[in-house]
């Protein structure tokens, strides 16, 4: 990067309090879970070693710092200690907590409870659940995740109580339940749970809250999930419409939640047009504070706003009192204090992006800020905005790229364009919103002035998202994309360039360009049929040479994009949807973004099917644009994917309603040197089951087929033991997720499998599973 030298701002000193704060952090992060498997008896013991270690460090680091000599390493070696103290005195709680739920669990009969939510609740796959403070008949206090009942959206700081049994986590999920603090489950009893808003404790600003939420449903249309997202921060309306997707694929979803990012965006344009008005800073400074105060408010003060809005104000206060150096030990105070009241935090995906998204602001934004040295304008109108965001993104992006599996390639366009207009939407919605409160009457009028607000926003985000392959699918692990983005943060602090805007233009040209050069299937096998692990539904992909068909989506978007990116794939040829189960379509919404389809392929018939399920699938496809490219297949139908030959067996009609029963059921042959004899066969049945299968029997190979994808993820009526000896598999593929509800695979089809001698892999075990094809043998490999 070249520019003048003059333009660039000393590089910031690293204050003591933000080096221990960020080793605190980071250190807690990497010992908090491992904890987890330690006994419980040596927890307070390594507590109480760790902190008489930290007491001799911190009594030698005050000597050495009366005698000039501290040093920044030994500050490291205090605030490990003091990560290994408190994680263990806090472990040690939580462990006594499990225990109190695991006494209380069992067969032990309901009990009545006092639960508070410390967060909305959320619509899951299973219903809605929120965490919430749990307060038993004998005064225990615990952190749990509260099952609610359906349609139970619940505010955070409502209380009220509930009859149910108190349970300790689940093997599967034990690991989770660590890591967030939780110290078990509780499913509130649907007889005994009463969700009317009269019988609910809540304080004045949940009424608030909810008085806004109420309005703005009845008020603000089409944009009313946008509209409370932005003012109320509630998500699950946004997250139901779809467009909260969109947000995510133009790099813009730190808008809609909030974050340190979200808030500094806000009051910055605050006060930009109090600044307008000609206050004086002090003024500016006072009105912008009060802004963000209410702003947090109407979100129900989480603790999760409560962080961003400290780390909103102390990254903005650097901006606008230019002393970097005092809010760098602000934040480094921050950290301490966050990690210090709640270690499970140093974990938290929003507490990250929030302290992440203020590190960067504070540590990046001047230096980038002096590549529009001389260009007041352009730095006005463009910079600002681009510079704001982009050293956010400087210390968030790879983690953020990781938690959310796709690289948004939009981003810095989206957000140039979208910042003014988000301002905007968030600045008349707060005002109009907070009025229709305090005047319902003029609702109507309020609320509409709000959505009109949001529409442009609305907009420009759906246009940028509609562009296909706006994303790249990114398969990282979180952990380690977080270590990447400290190690540029580092590495630009410690080489602290001259930057241009053609500097700058180049970089990230050429960061985008390498992605691209990387992301052909290099090394992946020619010819292969891969099982996708996308949790408990079905994605398999058909691929050969340069052409790739996708036979279900799965519905954990993240999951899916995860795969995809794993097996490199950036576009399909088409994708097939064997039914309208959500488990088997769910992410067809999201392949747009990262490898978008030319064709999406149904059983005859479901088009015109009238049931909720099927009209979804074919709204999901009318957005995507794939409603033109829609084909129909009936029994005969043949689709060619390089060397397979792909053939329709049923359904004969639609006859359950586009359910498990009207299944597309797919026969693969793979002829690898174009003779026309089939080599290997491989058969997909959707959630087809036994009763199904034996009705086309008579048209697979007398000798069965060699690749079996188990209908119904392996339920107690996908096969039979005649069926399972008629199909004679040597692999059998099975989409299944871990701990489901569902009992799959059932052992008695696991043992149908085995004695035909079959090698059977499960996704939840397996992982990606890729059965590679050639004309010698069928090669087999597993992801883990």
């Amino acid at each position: 990067m070249t520019g003048d030298l003059d333009s660039r701002p000393p590089r910031p000193f690293l204050p003591p309090l933000l080096v221990a704060g960020l080793v605190l952090w980071a250190a807690t992060a990497l010992i908090w879970p491992t904890l987890r498997l330690a006994p419980t008896a040596a927890l307070p013991v390594l507590g109480m070693l760790a902190l008489g270690a930290a007491v001799w460090l911190a009594s030698h680091a005050l000597r050495a710092a009366r005698g000039g000599g501290f040093s920044l390493g030994a500050l490291a070696a205090l605030s490990l200690a003091a990560a290994v103290a408190l994680c263990s005195f806090w472990g040690g709680a939580l462990r006594g907590s499990m225990a109190y739920a695991e006494a209380q669990g069992g067969d032990s009969a309901p009990a009545t409870w006092h639960a508070e939510l410390t967060e909305d609740a959320r619509r899951g796959d299973f219903g809605w659940h929120a965490e919430a403070r749990l307060r038993g008949a004998d005064g225990r206090v615990l952190r749990v995740r509260l099952n609610l009942p359906e349609d139970a959206a619940l505010l955070q700081g409502q209380s009220m109580t509930v009859s149910g049994t108190l349970k300790p986590p689940a093997k599967a999920v034990a690991a989770y339940y660590w890591d967030t603090g939780l110290a078990g489950s509780l499913t509130a009893s649907e007889s005994a749970f009463v969700s009317e808003e009269a019988a609910l404790d809540s304080g004045p600003f949940v009424h608030l809250r909810r008085c806004a939420l109420d309005l703005i449903a009845a008020c603000g249309g089409d944009n009313a999930p946008l509209l409370q997202a932005l003012v109320c921060g509630w998500r699950p309306a946004i997250e139901e419409s779809g467009l909260y997707d969109c947000f995510k694929a133009v790099g813009l979803a730190h808008l809609v939640a909030v974050s340190g990012a979200h808030l500094s965006i806000v009051v910055l344009f605050v006060a930009g047009g109090l600044k307008l008005l000609r206050l004086g800073r002090k003024a500016t400074t006072v009105a912008s504070a009060l802004f963000l105060v209410g702003y947090v408010a109407f979100t129900g003060m989480p603790v999760s706003a409560l962080r961003a809005a400290v780390m909103a104000a102390t990254g903005l206060f650097a901006l606008w009192a230019n002393r970097r150096n005092s809010a760098l030990s602000a934040l480094g105070l921050c950290l301490l204090l966050f990690v210090g009241a709640d270690p499970a935090c140093a974990l938290s995906a929003s507490f990250a992006l929030s302290a992440g998204s203020t590190l960067g602001i504070v540590l990046f934004a001047p230096l980038l800020s002096s590549a529009f040295a001389g260009l007041p304008r352009l730095k006005k109108v463009v910079g600002d905005p681009l510079v704001l965001t982009g050293s956010s993104a400087l210390a968030t992006q790879p983690y953020a790229a990781a938690l959310f599996s796709q690289l948004p390639l939009l981003s810095p366009l989206a957000n140039l364009v979208a910042g003014p207009l988000f301002s905007l939407a968030c600045l008349v919605g707060f005002v109009a919103v907070l009025l229709a409160c305090l005047a319902p009457a003029a609702a109507p009028g309020l609320i509409g002035a709000a959505a009109l607000a949001c529409a442009p926003l609305s907009a420009v985000v759906n246009a940028l998202a509609s562009l296909q392959g706006s994303c790249v699918p990114i398969d990282a692990a979180p952990l380690a994309a977080a270590v990447l983005s400290g190690a540029l943060c580092i590495g630009l602090w410690a080489w602290w360039p001259r930057v241009s805007i053609g500097g700058l233009a180049g970089t990230a040209a050429a960061a985008v360009l390498a992605l691209f050069v990387l992301r052909p299937p290099l090394g992946m096998p020619t010819d292969a049929i891969v099982m996708l692990d996308v949790g408990q539904g079905d994605a398999f992909l058909v691929r050969s040479g340069a052409s790739a068909l996708l036979i279900d989506t799965g519905n954990q978007d993240s999951l899916l994009k995860a795969a995809l990116a794993r097996q490199r794939v950036g576009r399909l040829d088409a994708v097939a949807v064997t039914h309208s189960d959500d488990d088997h379509c769910g992410s067809l919404s999201v392949l747009g973004d990262v490898a978008p389809a030319s064709a999406l392929l149904v059983p005859e018939g479901l088009p015109d099917c009238s049931c909720k399920a099927c009209s979804e699938l074919m709204a999901a496809a009318r957005t995507e644009g794939l409603a033109d490219a829609l084909v129909e297949l009936s029994p005969g139908d043949t689709v060619r994917c390089g060397k397979f030959s792909i053939t329709v067996l049923w359904p004969e009609r639609l006859a359950d309603g586009g359910g498990n029963a009207d299944s597309l059921c797919l026969l693969a042959a793979w002829d690898g040197d174009g003779d026309g004899a089939a080599k290997w066969t491989a058969l997909f049945t959707g959630d087809a089951e036994a009763e199904q299968l034996d009705q086309l029997t008579n048209k697979l190979p007398a000798s069965g087929v060699e690749v079996l994808k188990v209908g119904h993820h392996g339920s107690k009526k996908s096969l039979d033991a005649s069926l399972a000896e008629r199909l004679s598999p040597k692999v059998a593929l099975i989409g299944v997720g871990e701990a489901n509800r569902y009992g799959h695979p059932s052992q008695n089809t696991l043992d149908f499998l085995e004695k035909t001698g079959c090698a059977t892999y499960c996704s939840d075990e397996s992982g990606d599973v890729v059965v590679a094809f050639s004309e010698d043998t069928l090669t087999v490999s597993t992801q883990r």
